[in-house]
């Protein structure tokens, strides 16, 4: 059976699909699942060995007939079995029932309610696919999150911690993307870092700096002059410096779902909008705060702090 899945949504979305796709896999023989996403979130999928293709698709812009059209033909081509949307979009409903997938599923509302052969109640929640896999007959829980980093990028990440003096684990920060809401304030991970140094001073400590993080490594390594920055290229990098971390402290985002795929102690800073965090077999290796106003600003560091040292909250 082969199947395709339209999934919108950075990196941490698509990396939420990941046990949908192991629950396809197990659950057909010899089932082939493609994906369609968005351009900038498509090598998330290094670290997955259950998909066969990814499309690159800019769900949120406005494509022109011809983008429209390739992807059109694309899913013709491959004559797809059955396709999964999560999108409640009229041109990827259209698109679907114009390309002759007999069997296309998705989220009820809208186009989808006309064009699709079977729809499900859609819910807020990120990461819940349960009612939409049942309607291919796919039942249970999903497993736990899990991923597959390349060798290539483990041998790049042990020389990257090898030139910066981090052979022997760390406590990693991320402090997130630029977004506005979503990134905590400097001064806050100043005081982290510092608490760290006084009570663990021989613990070395980096800072994760991937291509969507926030500009703030500047002002960390000014104030914390032994602090690390590790810039990794690939999700694959990200996966590897986030394996070897003692403790990952930092907001929702691929490298908070990484943590948890990966069994590695986290404490993810939460705000509102954030979706669930996804399912892990180690749930005992993840304090997540979530702030009380919906902003990452009203977390503060002796919140973080009392719950990294087990202290009364």
């Amino acid at each position: 059976m082969r199947v395709l899945a339209l999934v919108p949504g950075e990196m941490e979305t698509q990396l939420s699909f990941f046990p949908a796709i192991s629950q396809i896999k197990n659950s057909f023989a010899n089932a082939e699942v493609s994906v369609v996403a968005p351009p900038g979130a498509t090598a998330i999928y290094q670290l997955s060995k259950g998909v066969a293709e990814v499309v690159p698709y800019n769900f949120a812009a406005p494509n022109s007939p011809a983008d429209w059209a390739n992807l059109l033909g694309i899913v013709r081509d491959r004559e797809f079995d059955v396709a999964l949307t999560l999108t409640q979009s009229w041109s990827i409903a259209l698109l679907l029932w114009l390309s002759g997938v007999p069997t296309r599923l998705g989220y009820g509302g809208a186009a989808n309610d006309l064009l699709l052969t079977a729809t499900v109640p859609h819910h807020a929640e990120t990461g819940q696919y349960s009612d939409l896999l049942g309607l291919i007959d796919i039942t249970g829980a999903p497993p736990a999150l899990s991923v597959n980093v390349p060798r290539s990028d483990l041998t790049t990440v042990e020389s990257m911690r090898q030139g910066a003096g981090l052979e022997d684990g760390y406590v990693l920060l991320y402090p997130g993307p630029t977004t506005s809401g979503t990134t905590s304030p400097t001064e806050s991970w100043i005081a982290i870092l510092n608490d760290f140094r006084q009570r663990q001073p021989g613990l070395p400590l980096a800072l994760l700096q991937t291509s969507e993080a926030s500009s703030q490594a500047a002002e960390l390594v000014s104030a914390v002059p032994e602090l690390k920055v590790l810039r990794p290229e690939t999700p694959g990098q990200t996966a590897a410096i986030v394996a070897a971390a003692n403790l990952l402290v930092g907001v929702a985002g691929y490298p908070l779902g990484l943590a948890i795929a990966l069994g590695v102690y986290a404490v993810g800073l939460l705000s509102e909008g954030d979706g669930p965090l996804p399912s892990s077999s180690e749930s005992d290796r993840l304090i997540a705060l979530t702030s009380a106003t919906g902003t990452l600003s009203d977390i503060s560091p002796d919140q973080v702090l009392k719950k990294i040292w087990s202290e009364d909250a």
